[in-house]
């Protein structure tokens, strides 16, 4: 697999912002022995058939907040799971890394590596990169933080990335933009990208890159490449083992 050299020069200069997805969890629950679902079998164990936004915000009418937590916490909370070795690798190289999922495996892989992890929940105000701290900004929130939890359409609307403009512009304008742990044609990629295009003010600069796991549709390809993304296909700790790799070469 080659990296883009994009990403791998960003990466040895210090400027390469991750942004991690749930594939990233996925990956960790595997190496575990454990089960992680789907997008769409999250939707269907939370009683929905379609987005898990959408599935969220049902069950949350239905029973309440608090079941809505409860049953998200036990598909995807992971509370026994330990980091993977993306996680791991993650916090060592990159000292600000944004993430969708909700679960805590950046923060633990960060305390591990002997790292204060400093942690930013959506709407609040981008921190800069630290010495000894891996900064972690949480666009979905976290179970840690119930709080801070954006499960539904409502609760990302409530929380807006608009109000960060001046955030996304000052490391945007420098640093190359690498997600990790995405599909194209699922939303949680969709809803990531349109989260930085919001926070950004447009429509992003054309020098942000994806990784793409597993085959992608021709419809899909084109759309995000027409966007302004380098697409290639490699699973979470690959990525970043094949980094490392090409950093070092």
């Amino acid at each position: 697999m080659n990296l883009p050299v994009e990403v791998v020069d960003a990466a040895r200069r210090d400027r390469c912002v991750l942004v991690v997805g749930a594939r990233a969890s996925a990956e960790a629950a595997e190496e575990a022995g454990q089960p992680y679902p789907s997008e769409k079998k999250l939707a269907r164990a939370l009683g929905g058939k379609g987005a898990v936004a959408e599935a969220c915000a049902d069950l949350e009418r239905r029973q309440g907040r608090d079941a809505l937590f409860a049953a998200l916490r036990a598909q995807v909370g992971l509370e026994g799971v330990s980091p993977g070795a993306f996680h791991r690798a993650a916090v060592r190289r990159f000292p600000r890394i944004f993430t969708s999922a909700w679960d805590d495996l950046l923060e633990r892989a960060a305390v591990d590596a002997g790292l204060e992890p400093l942690v930013a929940q959506r709407g609040e105000p981008v921190p800069d990169a630290q010495p000894g701290r891996c900064v972690i900004y949480r666009l979905r929130g976290g179970f840690s933080a119930p709080d801070a939890l954006v499960l539904t359409h409502a609760d990302a609307r409530a929380r807006p990335m608009s109000g960060l403009r001046r955030d996304f512009r000052r490391f945007l304008h420098k640093e190359v933009v690498f997600f990790v742990g995405y599909r194209p044609d699922e939303q949680d990629f969709e809803q990531t990208f349109e989260d930085f295009s919001e926070g950004w003010g447009g429509e992003l600069p054309r020098s942000h890159l994806a990784v793409a796991q597993g085959r992608i549709s021709d419809y899909h390809w084109q759309k995000w490449v027409w966007r302004g993304l380098l697409l290639f296909t490699a699973d979470p700790a690959e990525a970043l083992s094949e980094l490392e790799r090409q950093i070092h070469d």
